[in-house]
């Protein structure tokens, strides 16, 4: 089976790691390429953790903005490849002319909603909101859901139904990682605990409010420390969090480590106004990280509060104060407790089995 996946590019990212896990899984029996829209850079963490026998292919876009050149290219790359399933990873209108153009031919489209189905949908994707939910009516792009909550909410949107496959990782190999200096260095005492918002800076993933309440935790005499990892991708959410770094703030920029950091932290913090299935939340339970989230999207379809991890009332600053209050006040006893709990959870979660659930599906369409 031939099998093309493509997204802007495969830098850090939850989307990102879901498409390189895919990738590096699904070539161990089938051919498989990777398609990146934008020119690859030297810091796209994912795209240089593609397995060898993945091939890779770009458009070598390079500058921002909406061009007509890119819906042609990926339009050539689709019709001369004669892949037997392209799978679309969300900017669907990157792929609307090959999928308009392609007819009676045999590729079917697969497409992801890798976030609540309101919330995925940008600017351009609203303007066309007309004709994507047409084509997934018409069986034309067939929709693929992460988690039961965002399964709900798209068929709420476009009112047909999609296919459930939970997101997945592979089960990282803990007994090669090499500890950093990172986190002991972050530690202020031995007792400090350590706290890791691994996820991109923005409006969705609630930092602002994350700091806010690590402060004045901080403030009441708590010893903690709170590390921030991602890319920025709204430079706003980066300026709201500036006045708040210091020895107990701090943020690392984008990383490509972070299961070996959530495996050295002593928690995973994810006050999310919105969520699909956070990839990062699955890598905190394969290694034993307490996550501290906020009740949206598929967390909740996930976690179970108080059993493998924690789950704010809500992601407001007050309801995530007590979320962090309840974690702190947790004996060293009940904190091991939870992360065995976590890592039981995660087993449902390996990328074989996603993988394995989208192949299946893949035969299902071409035998249709």
């Amino acid at each position: 089976m031939k099998i093309l996946h493509i997204h802007p590019s495969l830098e850090g990212g939850g989307i990102e790691a879901m498409i390189c896990g895919l990738a590096n899984e699904m070539v161990k029996t089938e051919d498989v390429t990777v398609c990146s829209i934008f020119e690859p850079k030297e810091t796209d963490v994912f795209y240089r953790q593609l397995a060898p026998g993945v091939r890779r292919i770009t458009c070598h876009k390079i500058r921002q903005g909406f061009s007509l050149k890119e819906l042609w290219l990926v339009w050539q790359i689709i019709r001369q490849g004669k892949y037997d399933v392209v799978h679309l990873h969300g900017f669907l209108y990157y792929y609307l002319l090959a999928i308009l153009l392609s007819g009676r031919s045999r590729t079917r489209f697969v497409y992801t909603v890798h976030n609540d189905a309101f919330r995925e949908n940008g600017r351009w994707d609203t303007r066309l909101l007309g004709i994507k939910k047409w084509l997934f009516r018409k069986g034309i792009v067939r929709p693929v859901t992460i988690s039961e909550i965002s399964k709900a909410s798209f068929t709420a949107l476009y009112h047909c139904e999609s296919r459930l496959v939970y997101n997945g990782i592979p089960r990282p190999k803990t007994d090669a990682f090499k500890r950093t200096d990172i986190i002991e260095a972050a530690r202020r005492t031995k007792d400090t605990a350590v706290l890791l918002n691994a996820a991109r800076i923005d409006t969705q993933k609630n930092q602002l409010v994350l700091c806010k309440v690590v402060q004045r935790l901080v403030e009441e005499g708590e010893d903690i420390v709170l590390l921030l990892a991602g890319s920025v991708t709204n430079t706003v959410s980066y300026e709201e969090i500036v006045p708040y770094l210091s020895e107990r703030i701090m943020y690392l920029g984008e990383r490509n480590d972070i299961p070996q950091l959530l495996s050295e932290v002593d928690a995973f913090c994810l006050p999310s106004r919105w969520e699909g299935l956070p990839v990062t939340l699955l890598e905190s339970l394969a290694v034993g990280c307490v996550p501290i989230c906020a009740p949206v999207g598929g967390i909740v379809n996930v976690l179970t509060d108080g059993r493998d991890g924690l789950l704010s009332a809500s992601c407001c600053e007050e309801d995530y104060y007590q979320a962090l209050k309840r974690f702190l006040a947790l004996s060293s006893e009940e904190r091991t407790a939870m992360r065995q709990e976590g890592m039981k959870t995660f087993s449902r979660y390996e990328i074989s089995k996603t993988s394995g659930e989208y192949l299946a599906y893949y035969r299902e369409l071409l035998d249709t």
